[in-house]
């Protein structure tokens, strides 16, 4: 009968013919398939509780890294997701607040141009009304000059044709009457009189 040593090899007894003819024929035929089927299966029987929980473990492994990396991307999604709307909620508000600066100052602008339009319009109204009011003054003072000079100038001709007219009484009656030189002197001199008082009179004027 055979047992198994330490290192699990089958030994006979040494004057038993027939194990040691079976232990030559296993020997001979190790590399058969059968002999590596049989070595699987003592692997198996050996190493493969361990080898399963192995294959268990990693399993769980990769189970566990695919959720981890599914958490993962969903949360780097979700956060993309957010990001993006914050954004685009900062963009829209940027753009908004340009949007109504750019209005109000257009309206501004608007509001100075209308001004400024204004203020053209009232600044020439008002240099057309000067310009209207220095031509009625100057066409009025000419007008008043012109009166005056002509006045003067009639009154002048009044004044020269009576002192003229006293003068030729004066010569007319020296001559009817003949009067002598003391009466010619006192007619001259008031004819003289007459005349300066018409100059100073003229003068005055």
């Amino acid at each position: 009968m055979g047992t198994s040593t330490s290192k699990g090899q089958p030994v006979t007894s040494h004057g038993d013919p027939t194990a040691t003819h079976a232990r030559e024929g296993e020997i001979s035929h190790a590399d058969e398939p059968s002999a590596s089927g049989n070595l699987n299966k003592i692997r198996d029987i050996l190493f493969g509780q361990q080898a399963r929980e192995h294959d268990r473990r990693f399993a769980q492994l990769e189970q566990h890294l695919i959720r981890e990396a599914t958490d993962l991307r969903n949360d780097l999604k979700r956060r993309f997701e957010s990001l993006e709307v914050y954004m685009k909620k900062e963009v829209d508000a940027i753009t908004s607040s340009l949007t109504k600066e750019q209005e109000v100052r257009g309206e501004s602008v608007k509001k100075l141009a209308q001004e400024l339009t204004q203020l053209a319009a009232t600044l020439d109204s008002k240099a057309r009304h000067l310009e209207s009011q220095a031509a009625q003054t100057q066409t009025h003072f000419l007008q008043q000059l012109t009166e005056r000079t002509t006045e003067l100038a009639t009154d002048v001709r009044s004044r020269h044709a009576e002192t003229t007219s006293a003068l030729d009484q004066a010569v007319h009656d020296l001559r009817a009457e003949k009067t002598d030189r003391s009466t010619l002197a006192e007619i001259l001199l008031e004819a003289s009189k007459r005349l300066s008082n018409d100059d100073a009179n003229t003068g005055r004027t």
